[in-house]
């Protein structure tokens, strides 16, 4: 097994200052992935740990309890990597999961074994026997993963995980008839179009449906503008989409919060084009209301703090400071409407942290950007 170099963590555990009493602990009682038939070379992770595995490679040991992201990616004929392809799962203290590669779909599967639980007490009363063969968690990053997962429960695994329950970077689609293909839309004003699309991007795109059971089911979002929103409501939406986070937040505050960790973990283990879609639209909603700041303070300081953790592990192309980075510009709005709502505190933390992981600079923040200012829509009569 081709393992990473271990490094030392907050937690105070770490691969290569371990006793081998702390060891043994946690290999009794943490739990334990028990994989056969992977080929050799095939990248392996778990969490935010990967690895090429190699002949005698049959799991991993010593996994906390908690919510983890198993994964596998295919090597080709000529050395190529497929895409990531896994599941999430919640690990309980003591238990061993079982997992099978299927060859003929290159993925992990549930173990296909006429005596499932027969082979489960077998593997159970020979675990220790097993030890040589399974590759020690990775205590090293555990805490990041932590932070990036600290909501997550069995429930939100359950609620949001694919009815098949695998996670793949993108959903098979469904093909479109002629009949159900998007046509185009008629507006009334040219200048009104460039609104709609700047407040709903999704209305560009095609209404393409995934086969069942095959995406994540996440909470359907609410249009930051309504479809058969007025012209003077279209720029009142604009400028503050309280409407929107009304309809996302009231009485669930809790559930969406869960879902912004695990979509993001979606994508970060599993590059999931999905699950990198649905946080980037929470986001795009919850940065572009000052007045949901005020009703909802608590979860904007929570999620403040989450994005401290996450957003240094978006990809490179969402890092940039530019005018085209719609994450950026959304984050220093998100900035400016907690600091004026007089979350100063946690607004600074998130600000002097992105300086030093993302060398994302925020000056002239309280000086009136044009881009900001209120937008409004006119029609001319004619005839």
């Amino acid at each position: 097994m081709n393992m990473a170099s271990p490094a030392s963590n907050s937690t105070g555990l770490s691969l290569a200052t371990m006793s081998p009493a702390v060891a043994l602990a946690l290999f009794d009682n943490c739990a334990a992935l028990i994989i056969a038939g992977v080929p050799p070379g095939t990248e392996f992770g778990i969490d935010q740990h990967s690895f090429l595995i190699g002949e005698d490679f049959r799991g991993v040991k010593m996994i906390p309890e908690g919510v983890h992201f198993v994964y596998c990616a295919a090597k080709g004929a000529y050395g190529e990597t497929a895409p990531r392809v896994g599941f999430v799962h919640h690990f309980t203290r003591g238990e061993i999961v079982v997992r099978e590669w299927d060859h003929e779909k290159e993925e992990l599967r549930h173990r296909v074994h006429d005596n499932v639980e027969g082979e489960m007490a077998k593997i159970r009363e020979n675990l220790r026997n097993l030890d040589k063969y399974l590759a020690p968690y990775d205590y090293d990053k555990y805490t990041a993963w932590q932070k990036l997962t600290g909501n997550i429960t069995q429930n939100t695994v359950s609620r949001h995980s694919p009815d098949c329950g695998v996670i793949r970077n993108t959903v098979e689609l469904l093909s479109c008839p002629d009949e159900e293909r998007p046509r185009g839309q008629v507006i009334t004003s040219p200048r009104l179009s460039k609104i709609r699309a700047l407040v709903n991007d999704e209305e560009l795109l095609p209404n393409l449906k995934s086969i069942p059971g095959t995406a994540p089911k996440f909470t359907t979002l609410p249009l930051r503008c309504p479809k058969d929103a007025s012209p003077s409501d279209v720029s009142r939406h604009h400028m503050d989409c309280i409407e929107a986070v009304d309809l996302l937040l009231s009485s669930r505050e809790k559930v969406i919060f869960e879902e912004i960790e695990f979509s993001f973990i979606l994508f970060v283990c599993g590059h999931s084009v999905e699950g990198l879609s649905h946080w980037r639209k929470i986001l795009g909603l919850l940065a572009n209301s000052d007045q949901a700041v005020e009703k909802y303070r608590i979860f904007y300081r929570n999620y403040l703090t989450v994005l401290q953790y996450q957003l240094p592990e978006l990809p490179i192309e969402l890092m940039e400071q530019t005018q085209s980075n719609t994450v950026y510009l959304d984050v220093r709005k998100l900035l400016l409407n907690c600091y004026q709502a007089g979350l100063t505190s946690v607004a600074q933390t998130l600000e002097k942290s992105l300086k030093g992981s993302l060398l994302w600079k925020f000056e002239d923040l309280f000086s009136e950007d044009p881009d900001d200012l209120p937008t409004f829509v006119e029609f001319i009569k004619v005839g």
